[in-house]
């Protein structure tokens, strides 16, 4: 910064540290929490669950919205020098500062759960996502495994100081009792709100929990088949309950924290970027977009499920093979990357 430079800067800071003005003027000149061009937080607290899962609670800066209980956000984390964006659920109540709650498993999960402390920057979208109550809960059914927990605990700490009396059935399936993400809470809940009755599921101790047999679920929840069902966990779980619902005639309302595969082709796969004027390898497991980020030439992503729709890229020409699913698509026009590879090439607009 040149010596005009640095007087047009002291002339700035001496008029806002003189005269009465917005808080945010200061965030605005010292570089805090305020951008043109995203929304930034700062993490105030990291509260350990389980031996290797946190929850990071941050202020939010000016762009923020406040988040629905169930819904999640992308969230972008500086790791060694590169930006990376991943989406994760909020676990906060509604109109509160907002919190993830994070389990070790990916790049930026661990970095966050080994890594992450007060004052450290977190770079934000927006929440979205339709995993949320209705206006009027009727009756309650939620059934998670593992981290399925986290949008569901947004849910309970926003609903039951609402209506302490509601009527709430939890069934929650973890490994073991100290895997359970927010074991001690929920129980307090359920000690401070009557209509709440949480039914944990340790499978170390019990085996698996068969949720494709109305019995099972029967014995932990004799009306399951009145009550409005909301499923999350893993793919596989959650189908399950899928399954279950369509046999009852009420389908649940459900969200994926990761997606079952396909068994892989065998054959590895190119994706040729026609605006970038490059090509892209795929391996026999990846999917499109993970192979670009690898090429380290990311494409629009947002839940990396399939669900939000935001990873659509026009296709125009080859094929597709959705990797949940195995269906062959020919057909030009917008592809999600999150959930194809190439079949065995495949030429995008992008």
């Amino acid at each position: 910064m040149g010596l005009p430079g640095i007087t047009r800067f002291l002339r700035t800071a001496a008029g806002v540290l003189t005269y009465p003005q917005d808080p945010r003027s200061f965030a605005q000149l010292f570089g805090s929490l305020s951008s043109a061009h995203y929304t930034r937080g700062r993490i105030t607290r990291v509260h350990r669950e389980t031996p290797d899962t946190v929850t990071v609670c941050f202020t939010a800066g000016e762009g923020w919205i406040p988040h629905r209980a169930g819904q999640w956000a992308r969230i972008g984390v500086e790791v060694d020098g590169k930006r990376i964006w991943r989406p994760y659920s909020l676990s906060a109540p509604e109109h509160g500062d907002p919190s993830i709650t994070v389990k070790a498993q990916g790049t930026v999960s661990k970095h966050l759960v080994h890594r992450a402390a007060p004052g450290d920057v977190l770079y934000l979208e927006r929440p979205e996502g339709q995993f949320i109550l209705p206006e009027m809960p009727t009756e309650l059914l939620f059934m998670v495994a593992g981290s399925g927990i986290t949008p569901v605990m947004s849910m309970l700490r926003t609903l039951m100081p609402r209506r302490p009396d509601h009527d709430v059935v939890l069934v929650y399936v973890s490994r073991t009792q100290e895997s359970c993400i927010f074991h001690e809470e929920i129980l307090e809940l359920a000690d401070q709100f009557e209509g709440l009755r949480p039914v944990f599921w340790f499978t170390e101790e019990r085996g698996r929990l068969d949720v494709a047999d109305p019995r099972a679920v029967g014995a932990l929840c004799p009306d399951h088949q009145a009550r409005a069902t909301y499923a999350c966990g893993p793919d596989s779980f959650v189908t399950t309950v899928e399954h279950l619902g369509e046999a009852s005639g009420h389908a649940p309302v459900v969200e994926r924290f990761d997606v079952t595969r396909a068994s892989a082709s065998g054959q590895p796969g190119e994706v040729s970027l026609l605006r970038s004027g490059i090509t892209v390898s795929v391996g026999e497991r990846d999917t499109i977009l993970e192979a670009a980020e690898r090429a380290e030439h990311p494409l629009p992503h947002g839940c990396r499920m399939g669900i939000c729709h935001s990873c659509l890229v026009p296709m125009t020409d080859g094929a597709v093979t959705n990797i949940r699913t195995g269906e062959l698509h020919r057909e030009p026009g917008p592809v999600q990357t999150c959930v194809t590879r190439p079949a065995p090439y495949a030429t995008f607009d992008a």
